[in-house]
């Protein structure tokens, strides 16, 4: 999304698909921007995203510190005997604490080197190795398992939340992406008493162009819109599909003023993306922040009525209630 949390990139349409709107399609000829005319100077966006970051941890040295102590206290105590492979499972639990491939294997050693030492020190010539050299066998062997487990884990979670956060047929941001960051940006900018834009696009004439070129064009269309308004943004904007034919655009720091050229930009896109489909065009509803709403829901609700008045200026546009 933008700068703060950029959604997956628009994936590129199947080739077969394309050629059902070779005679209608023109390609994108928008150009970038960093700025919608005039603006108010902008406060440098955070690195972190409101999304794609897990809440912050709590440090994790103290407690692997902890739990090697404790370890170390207890095989000391039995004079490395039996209970020595107490600091098998004392072990893995400290791995699994620290973040990173690196900070497991130095917890685990942390934890086992001792103990493993103990033992070998406590049992009289060659048993008081050998069962310390096992120890520290089943200890590398667990503990190669559970970093394993948990990178594949960890890679499925990232897939999973792209997938959740990401429009399946265009590539770009959902509608609950797009309003987990607008409840972030409502948040920084009710602080900074700032004022931010989200326009609604709907595209007029899509389900005639379904409906006479096949469901396989539609979805055609629909990922060059999504392109040619990714490039028509700035970088710290978020660009969604929130449904069928709908399209919204969420711009930080955008005024009034900037919000006009925005929906300029919007409309532009669509309109050379749909050169040669005279029934295809695009209508745009824009809330500004805090006028208009001081939730992502008010925003949306505002956005929508004014798309609804542009479509009934239409002279061919039939407003039409969409679900939520």
């Amino acid at each position: 999304m933008g700068a703060l949390s950029a959604p997956p990139s628009v994936t590129s349409p199947p080739p077969g698909c394309r050629g059902r709107l070779a005679d209608g399609l023109g390609g994108a000829r928008v150009g970038t921007s960093e700025a919608y005319g005039t603006l108010r100077p902008r406060v440098p966006s955070p690195r972190r995203s409101p999304i794609a970051h897990a809440p912050a941890r709590r440090p994790a040295a103290p407690a692997i510190l902890l739990i090697a102590a404790l370890s170390t206290a207890l095989v000391a105590a039995t004079g490395g005997g039996r209970l020595a492979w107490v600091a098998v499972p004392a072990a893995l639990l400290a791995a699994s604490l620290a973040r990173r491939r690196a900070g497991a294997i130095a917890a685990l050693a942390l934890v086992i080197a001792p103990a493993a030492a103990l033992v070998a020190l406590g049992a009289p010539g060659r048993a008081g190795e050998e069962t310390a050299g096992v120890l520290v066998a089943v200890a590398v062997a667990c503990g190669a398992v559970l970093v394993c487990v948990r990178e594949r884990l960890e890679r499925e979670r990232d897939r999973l939340r792209a997938f959740a956060l990401s429009d399946p047929v265009t590539g770009i941001a959902n509608r609950r992406s797009l309003l987990a960051r607008a409840e972030y940006e409502i948040e920084r900018h009710r602080r900074a008493r700032r004022s931010f834009a989200l326009v609604m696009l709907d595209l007029d004439g899509f389900k005639g162009l379904n409906d006479r070129f096949g469901h396989a064009a539609g979805d055609d269309l629909l990922r060059d819109v999504a392109r040619a308004l990714r490039l028509a943004m700035r970088r710290q904007d978020t660009v969604a599909r929130i449904g069928g034919d709908e399209f919204c655009v969420l711009a930080p720091e955008t005024d009034e003023r900037g919000a006009d050229h925005l929906s300029a930009r919007v409309t532009g896109a669509v309109r050379d993306v749909s050169v040669g489909l005279e029934t295809v065009a695009g209508s745009v509803g824009v809330a500004i922040f805090p006028a208009d709403g001081d939730t992502a829901a008010g925003l949306m609700h505002a956005a929508d009525e004014r798309l609804l008045e542009a479509k009934r200026r239409r002279p061919s546009g039939r407003p039409r209630r969409r679900a939520a």
